[in-house]
């Protein structure tokens, strides 16, 4: 199985996105970058943002998650699945990051090809993931399209 490991802001937008478009939580530009990740390499969306408990419970009650589940279907996907929760890793690893996390699902599940796209160093390199994380701008743009070509080469290598 190819993953897509996925946190939400600063990858699927951006801070000029939500300064210019006030009440929107989804760049719709990303989410097609996202899509392209994933036709490419039929991977499957696990996210590893503080709001995959939210989207996994598809608690619509929030507008940013029924926004970026909404936004995800119209393009044709869904979220397959989420990593841990600190609370959950913390006693395995004592100092969790989403590194952890990540490395945790990586090894119990039959992950062949993935990628991490993130904005922000999560000790990737610690925990010998810094080949698979692509780091997003967050300011200006999110996930770009030159994100997206250099994502699916890290998977299918």
């Amino acid at each position: 199985m190819n993953v897509v490991f996925f946190d939400v802001d600063g990858v699927l937008n951006s801070e000029k996105f939500l300064c210019d478009k006030q009440g929107e939580f989804i760049n719709p530009k990303n989410v097609a970058n996202l899509k392209m990740i994933v036709d490419a390499t039929h991977a499957k969306l696990v996210m590893t943002s503080d709001w995959r408990k939210q989207v996994i419970d598809k608690d619509v009650s929030k507008a940013h998650v029924r926004e970026l589940i909404g936004r995800l279907a119209d393009a044709g996907m869904e979220v397959y699945g989420a990593t841990s929760s600190g609370d959950e890793l913390r006693s395995k690893y004592g100092d969790y990051t989403r590194a952890c996390a990540v490395k945790d699902y990586v090894t119990a599940n039959s992950v062949e090809g993935y990628v991490i796209l993130d904005d922000m160093d999560m000790d990737w390199e610690a925990h010998e993931l810094d080949s698979h994380w692509i780091n997003t701008e967050n300011v200006l743009v999110g996930l770009s399209e030159a994100d997206a070509r250099n994502a699916i080469s890290i998977i299918n290598q």
